[in-house]
């Protein structure tokens, strides 16, 4: 036979009620006289720096948290505990240190944190007294600003409608900009790119702003510069152009067969009447006749800056050496 536990009812005692209360208040009072009294403890506050030497730029990482050994009331300690979790402690780099990092053209500096203790202890509570910190040593190390014309690098993405094409050089104006910053690190800049541009099916052409993406402790003297980007209707087109023979020599006399091929390609409509023959120059290597190869491939040496999709027909040329 199995046998339940039985179900436990507790009564409705007021004397219950009236224990708790007073444990609640007992332990409130203890609470209270444990706090009103004096205490020496240790903390770790989080400290941000501000104001660093405007004529130098830091070059070494920073201390982000000091442990402070503080005297006071449990009362001031626990509200600080409180606040540093929310305002970190404030370093006021020039300030408390009297401007020497500003006036000095050293670029390694080392203070002790003692020097420290009473432009700090302004942030705390009158009734807190700080008697020790880590590190027991603060240390600065800098480099000098330098200055520089940095090129611009335009970032341009475009998806083109059908029979449009880019028809020149994308500018930026200005299509540079002067960069402030670490001297060892501009040294080594050599472009500055602006934040992607992108377009679909683009059809026109787009001028627009684009910011200059940041670098890290590097400063512009302009956050922002005007992309251009010509976009034109394309068409094809084609033309007969007579290739030659690169270095061919004086003596001899030697015919290229066909004579002429056919160059296609597209161009923008307002560079159409543009393109003649002569702006092209197609050859072939005499080095290739003289190594006894029956057909030439054909270069193009010299094309128009403004065309695309470049075919020559036919690629390769027979010959005919007359004596």
């Amino acid at each position: 036979m199995v046998k339940y536990p039985k179900k436990v009812y507790f009564r409705n005692d007021k004397r219950v009620a009236a224990y708790m209360v007073c444990v609640t208040i007992a332990t409130g009072f203890w609470f209270l006289n444990a706090l009103s009294k004096t205490y020496t403890e240790d903390m770790v506050v989080p400290v941000v720096y501000v104001n660093f030497p405007n004529n130098k730029t830091l070059a070494s990482k920073t201390v982000e948290q000091f442990e402070l050994k503080v005297k006071a009331h449990g009362f001031t300690i626990l509200r600080h505990k409180l606040n540093f979790m929310f305002l970190p402690l404030e370093f006021n780099v020039n300030e408390m240190t009297q401007n020497r990092m500003q006036e000095s053209n050293r670029s390694s500096f080392s203070f002790p944190t003692r020097e420290f203790f009473s432009e700090l202890s302004h942030q705390f509570s009158n009734e807190m007294d700080i008697v020790s910190m880590r590190p027991d040593t603060l240390s600065f190390k800098f480099d000098q600003m330098g200055k520089k014309r940095v090129k611009v690098q335009p970032i341009v993405k475009l998806n083109l409608k059908k029979q449009f094409q880019i028809s020149g050089e994308i500018e930026t104006q200005p299509d540079s900009v002067t960069v402030n910053g670490a001297q060892s690190t501009i040294d080594t800049l050599q472009f500055v790119y602006t934040e992607p541009i992108r377009v679909n099916a683009a059809d026109q052409a787009i001028t627009t702003n684009a910011k200059i993406l940041p670098i890290k402790e590097i400063y512009y003297e302009r956050k922002s510069v005007k992309v251009s980007v010509p976009i034109e209707e394309y068409t094809e087109s084609q033309l007969s152009v007579q290739a030659i023979i690169d270095e061919q020599p004086v003596s001899g006399n030697i015919k290229l067969f066909p004579a002429k091929v056919k160059v296609s390609f597209q161009v923008g409509l307002s560079r159409f009447s543009q393109i003649h023959p002569e702006d092209f120059k197609l050859t072939v290597s005499y080095s290739e006749i003289k190594e006894g190869k029956q057909r030439l491939k054909i270069s193009a040496e010299t094309i128009p800056a403004f065309i695309y999709s470049l075919k020559i027909t036919p690629e390769e040329l027979e010959y005919l050496i007359e004596n």
